[in-house]
């Protein structure tokens, strides 16, 4: 978790105003929600405030006892973003479970990070389902913690693409009864809760469960705007035009969709939900 009161007092103690510090990386308002409400920024604007502070963006990480790990830990999430491989491999490689993470949140946080790489890099799935069960049989893990539910979303999609979707949706059903009980007061957890509600929306709409993936979508939506986190809303949108069209309701709310998907997919440079955006258009258009 990103240390907010830590951040302030080190903005005050080099005398910084709100308006030098955030002049030419963000708005004032930016930087006062963050400080004031807690509305983390994006990473890279976050990184840029740290930088022309002079520190690094673990210096405000109190997410492990270990500085350096927490920066790893934070910076292997990130790269997954940008799939970024070989430098979450170089630094998970870094990292010795044994030695180096004491706290057990730290334990699950690398863990979830070794099962996704299994799983986005290594395709080997059956090394995936290793680490995500070894979080969900985590002893005293809550079951809102956020990398339980990505180990849930992640088990998930892999029995969903093997067709064992009995599996599949066993796991969702608790992704389902818990996400919306997540605390999400930092910028990962932000993009962590938006790839499950993403992921299960889609998971449910591919399946005529409409109801499911709607409520789902509606909530990563609320998440994106109140967060101002943006990477997700393309593909959120996208889903919700495709429910909208098996559902056949009115083709101006579909059009709305598709319209805004093909917005967010121009910022985020998301080529393929943009082609499959204008496509469904076309087709509205017809």
């Amino acid at each position: 978790m990103i240390n907010i009161k830590k951040f302030v007092q080190i903005r005050k103690e080099l005398k910084l105003s709100q308006t030098k510090l955030c002049s030419g990386i963000c708005t004032q308002s930016t930087l006062s929600k963050f400080e004031n409400n807690g509305q983390v920024p994006s990473f890279k604007i976050l990184k840029q405030l740290c930088e022309r502070m002079t520190i690094d963006i673990s210096d405000i990480m109190n997410n492990s006892d270990h500085k350096q790990i927490a920066h790893m830990l934070f910076e292997a999430d990130f790269a997954f973003i940008n799939f970024n491989y070989s430098k979450i491999l170089n630094l998970l490689s870094q990292i010795n479970e044994k030695t180096d993470l004491k706290l057990q949140k730290d334990k699950v946080h690398y863990r979830f990070l070794r099962g996704q790489y299994a799983l986005k890099s290594d395709r080997n799935e059956m090394s995936a389902l290793f680490y995500f069960n070894d979080i969900l049989t985590t002893e005293d893990l809550p079951k809102n913690d956020i990398y339980r539910l990505l180990a849930l979303n992640g088990c998930s999609q892999i029995y969903a693409k093997q067709g064992e979707t009995e599996k599949a949706e066993h796991y969702y059903s608790q992704v389902l009864d818990n996400i919306m009980n997540v605390e999400i007061d930092n910028l990962l957890t932000t993009m962590h809760a938006l790839s499950i509600l993403c992921d299960a929306g889609e998971f449910y709409g591919k399946r005529k469960m409409y109801r499911e993936s709607n409520a789902l979508l509606r909530y990563a939506y609320k998440i994106g705007t109140e967060k101002h986190a943006i990477f997700y809303m393309a593909r959120i949108l996208l889903r919700q035009a495709l429910n909208d069209i098996e559902q056949v309701k009115r083709k101006e709310i579909i059009s709305q969709h598709l319209h805004d998907a093909c917005a967010f997919a121009r910022i985020n440079r998301n080529t393929i939900t943009l082609n499959q955006a204008k496509k469904l258009l076309k087709q509205l258009d017809d």
